[in-house]
């Protein structure tokens, strides 16, 4: 390992220490188990300078697990759906600038039964939308390693006054939108082993710092726990025919904080979890990639009584308007 390498691994290594260590203390707002999933889709890989990229994507959050803490109850009468339509888009200003853009349409139910009648409260509408500019240190296809820094703004598009039939205004994890303006922080680091260069690992450590809605319910402040993920994954590329599978194998890890109402922690908010994400994608042309990625839960410890994810999908197409590369490996990776 060179000292460039090295340089590059321990200012990649202290910021995702630093990242870990200091975030949950702070307060802010983080998407909720069962909310918009923004920060964990905002960031694209590297790709050559003036390349467009493009990806269309379904994600299906269900939640049918309630938890005391550790404790899962054995039946539960509540269920909760949240699916959204996510479409990103990445733009390569040069060999070291990126902008990254998502935008989100959300539609979520929650069903509570009580004494065999069911009660069900539905929502949709525009959700939040996150710019993330992007500094590239290390590019894949140059150096075998990428190192991408990133620090951008969720921006609060969404509604946040979506009633029930009876007209009073919905929790703030039923709305489509936040109120807040929040920073996001990004941080990915990947790299080829050298005996098959196919094969990559990689990390991303993700950070939501997030604003107050002053207008909760007319006249208070409202304020989700501030999040932060991180994801190892590993990933592989085999031949079928004429065509490329991509495999891959993560764990993505998350912390949230709780909630606070006109500045009082919120019980029964925060957590932490870890899922299991076996992914695939499928290289239909060099250009034009699928991707399959179910979510499953491993583990998750919530903050008091909690309806937490029982599954996961995601089903989306990643579209690339540019330069032609060699090497889909290093253009696009889960």
């Amino acid at each position: 390992m060179d000292n460039y390498v090295r340089y590059e691994f321990k200012y990649t290594l202290g910021l995702i220490i630093c990242t870990l260590l200091f975030m949950p203390q702070l307060y802010s707002q983080t998407c909720c188990s069962g909310g918009v999933p923004l920060s964990g889709n905002i960031g694209f890989t590297g790709a050559e300078k003036g390349t467009l990229q493009a990806e269309l994507s379904y994600d299906l959050n269900y939640l049918n697990t309630l938890k005391n803490e550790w404790e899962v109850y054995p039946e539960t009468s509540r269920k909760r759906v949240t699916q959204s339509a996510l479409f990103k888009a990445g733009y390569i200003i040069n060999s070291w600038l990126a902008v990254d853009a998502l935008f989100s349409y959300v539609s979520q139910e929650r069903e509570i039964t009580i004494l065999e009648e069911s009660y069900r409260v539905n929502t949709r509408g525009i959700g939040d939308a996150v710019i993330l500019p992007k500094i590239t240190l290390a590019r894949l296809s140059q150096k075998g390693h990428e190192l991408q820094l990133g620090s951008g703004l969720k921006i609060p598009l969404g509604r946040t006054d979506h009633e029930d039939e009876r007209g009073i205004v919905l929790n703030a994890d039923m709305q489509p939108g936040s109120g807040t303006w929040d920073a996001i922080t990004w941080i990915y680091y990947a790299r080829q082993f050298n005996f098959r260069p196919s094969m990559v690992v990689s990390t991303r450590v993700l950070g939501r710092f997030n604003g107050k809605n002053r207008e909760y319910y007319g006249s208070q402040t409202y304020q989700f726990g501030t999040s932060s993920q991180l994801f190892l994954s590993l990933g592989d590329q085999l031949l079928l025919g004429n065509r490329v599978l991509a495999p891959s194998l993560s764990l993505r890890f998350r912390w949230a904080a709780k909630d606070r109402i006109n500045e009082q922690e919120l019980e029964n908010t925060g957590g932490q979890w870890i899922n299991l994400i076996p992914a695939l994608s499928w290289h239909f042309r060099q250009n034009i990639i699928f991707h399959m990625i179910p979510e499953i839960p491993l583990f998750s410890k919530v903050n008091g009584t909690q309806l937490t994810p029982t599954f996961r999908m995601q089903l989306g197409m990643y579209y690339r308007f540019g330069r032609k590369n060699d090497n889909p490996s290093k253009i696009y990776s889960l």
